[in-house]
């Protein structure tokens, strides 16, 4: 990699194991920034692992059907920016968190993330017609599940 932002060093300091995954990419502006792709745990059965991605001022992180922007106005309301993603990376890999996507048959129709319970449901805001089944995606695959729409 050549030039290291603050946000991608932070990033390789919270996930050493990663810096061989790491790759500088290069914008049609000549900008640069890392992206790290991990394979998730193959027990996950998930469509992509995890994406670290530093460009456009920003880190995005996405873990199946899920990605979420962090910067410094964007945060989980104690952390923001690098530091807020670290800790999400954390509660994915640690499934403290799970994808939930929902879907209409093979139609994506939103995604987002919720704690790790034995009783997931959509958030919601995904009201009634919006999706006829919900798929929840964690790391280890603990926590997976496909099924129909669960009513409230």
């Amino acid at each position: 990699m050549s030039r290291t932002s603050s946000d991608e060093l932070a990033l390789l300091a919270a996930f050493p194991a990663w810096r061989d995954l790491a790759r500088t990419e290069i914008a049609e502006d000549g900008s640069s920034s890392m992206l790290i792709q991990v394979d998730a745990p193959v027990e996950a059965n998930v469509e992509h692992g995890l994406v670290v991605d530093t460009s456009r001022d920003e880190v995005t992180v996405a873990f199946d059907a899920h990605h979420e922007h962090f910067n410094e106005h964007v945060g989980d309301g104690e952390r923001f920016g690098v530091e807020a993603a670290i800790e999400f990376i954390k509660s994915v890999i640690s499934e403290r968190v799970v994808v939930l996507s929902m879907w209409r048959g093979e139609l994506w129709c939103g995604s987002a993330t919720v704690e790790a319970v034995s009783d997931l449901v959509a958030p919601e805001w995904f009201g009634p017609g919006t999706h006829d089944r919900v798929r929840a995606q964690s790391w280890k695959g603990s926590f997976n599940l496909d099924a129909p729409r669960v009513s409230r």
